[in-house]
């Protein structure tokens, strides 16, 4: 009992300094990247959306982006085989604003196993503009968004960026497991990351990634990740491989994202982007484990040091336990209020953290069992 201690206390410690640390230089990495004058003009900007029954969102989004302070764009958007009203709104949406562009994906031209990718793909290939940005139908943008979002770009010379956007959900139980999300930013050192690129520590969210046009054709594109669950990863990782310059940028002011509905749904679609990061299979079997019980102890920190407490008294061990655990809290409540995350979310740390255990488990029997991965309708196959 004395030696599980002794490792939990070193382990919580050890998270909760690094946790902080990680957080706060991130916070001040994200500052100094987005203190830019924001420039609404310069060349021409593809905006890519594809959308799948998007007729909730699809409005929300195509609003926004006509509203943009930055004038000079285009917005192709491609209706991916959707059964219900997005192709009126599209039309309707073009009509009135002709920078608005319409495709409708080819079924019998079938590019790439990820749906999304699929239709990104058959659109690509339309984009005029020196960038790109990829956004998703349930989004909607802040009218200076892609102003912004290029003045980062043009002032640090990058080739690609992406970052969370304020994610939006009508469920508690949905918000908890989409603010799994958090824990790239707490452990993932993106200040010292954008200085010493390895693609394994870069990351993306699909929900808004920017690139430069040529930038995207050098690397090789979506093309060059077939069999990748994660497309925003897998691209930005691919854009890191072939020397492109990355920076995960802080978004959230400027786009909202109504990914998810339901718990369930947001259950299923982070456990899907887990498995994209650290695909689960026989050689990552025991590091997802591994990482599945350092969040186990992590959410239930608290009751094992009542436990200790009851069993054993008092002692300093007990006090570095709960003193690490509340390091590590403080690191989440401030990377959470600091993207948007409503008050009650940020609190919620350890319940996030348990539900987020639980994703790991689940898609670590998913993978091993072979069993197909599903987003927004979608089966998702990296075959």
């Amino acid at each position: 009992m004395n030696i599980y201690l002794h490792i939990l206390v070193i382990m919580m410690v050890v998270l909760g300094i690094y946790s902080l640390v990680t957080t706060i230089l991130n916070l001040r990495h994200f500052k100094r990247l987005g203190t830019v004058k924001d420039q609404n003009d310069g060349p021409l900007i593809s905006i890519v959306v594809p959308a799948r029954n998007e007729e909730e969102n699809l409005g929300r989004l195509l609003g926004s982006l006509i509203k943009q302070s930055y004038e000079n764009i285009e917005i192709l958007v491609i209706n991916d085989q959707s059964t219900d009203k997005t192709e009126e709104i599209i039309e309707e949406f073009a009509r009135k604003d002709p920078r608005i562009r319409h495709y409708v994906t080819d079924p019998e031209k079938k590019l790439n196993n990820n749906g999304k990718v699929n239709a990104l793909l058959q659109v690509l290939p339309h984009v005029k503009g020196e960038y790109i940005l990829a956004t998703d139908a349930d989004t909607a943008h802040a009218e200076g968004c892609v102003a912004h979002a290029y003045s980062i770009m043009k002032k640090n010379n990058l080739d690609i960026i992406s970052g969370f956007p304020t994610e939006i959900c009508p469920s508690f139980m949905g918000t908890v497991n989409i603010s799994a999300m958090m824990l790239t930013s707490i452990f993932i050192p993106h200040f010292l990351v954008y200085r010493f690129p390895v693609p394994s520590a870069c990351f993306a969210i699909g929900q808004f990634i920017m690139m430069r046009s040529n930038a995207y054709k050098e690397s090789g594109g979506y093309e060059s990740i077939k069999g990748n669950i994660c497309d925003d990863v897998g691209i930005v990782r691919q854009f890191v491989r072939k020397k492109k310059k990355y920076a995960f940028i802080s978004i959230s002011d400027y786009v909202s994202c109504y990914m998810y509905g339901s718990a369930h749904a947001a259950f299923k679609g982070i456990e899907r982007s887990i498995a994209g990061v650290l695909p689960p299979n026989i050689v990552t079997f025991f590091p997802l484990l591994l990482v599945a019980i350092t969040l186990l102890h992590l959410s239930l920190c608290p009751l094992i040091a009542l436990i200790f407490l009851f069993t054993m008294g008092g002692s300093w061990q007990l006090a570095l336990l709960f003193s690490g655990w509340l390091l590590f809290y403080l690191a989440w409540y401030i990377g959470c209020r600091a993207t948007n995350w409503r008050k009650r979310i940020s609190l919620a740390c350890p319940l996030t953290l348990f539900q987020t255990t639980l994703m790991y488990l689940h898609s670590l029997y998913m993978g091993l069992a072979g069993k197909q991965f599903e987003w927004k309708g979608r089966l998702l196959s990296s075959k």
